[in-house]
């Protein structure tokens, strides 16, 4: 799976679920200080992405997800 790919669906949710301006969502935007996320919405994230991508991020992989690129870094990890 390609980085562009995931990206499209982590959008898609960042936008819907979270109310995070489009523009604001780039491979370096922050989840915490650019995205205005907290912990709660991360984990959320997280579990909306496991179940659409039907892969299971472990807690300490999460700890490691700091921006929308370490995200899709994990993400392609479990799909590949």
């Amino acid at each position: 799976m390609r980085d562009e790919e995931i990206l499209v669906e982590v959008k898609k949710v960042l936008i819907e679920e979270f109310e995070v301006e489009e523009s604001a969502i780039t491979p370096e935007a922050t989840f915490y200080e650019d995205l205005g996320l907290d912990s709660l919405d991360a984990i959320d994230l997280i579990v909306t992405l496991n179940n659409f991508y039907n892969i299971e991020v472990e807690p300490t992989e999460s700890e490691e997800i700091r921006t929308v690129q370490s995200l899709i870094e994990i993400v392609k990890k479990h799909t590949n």
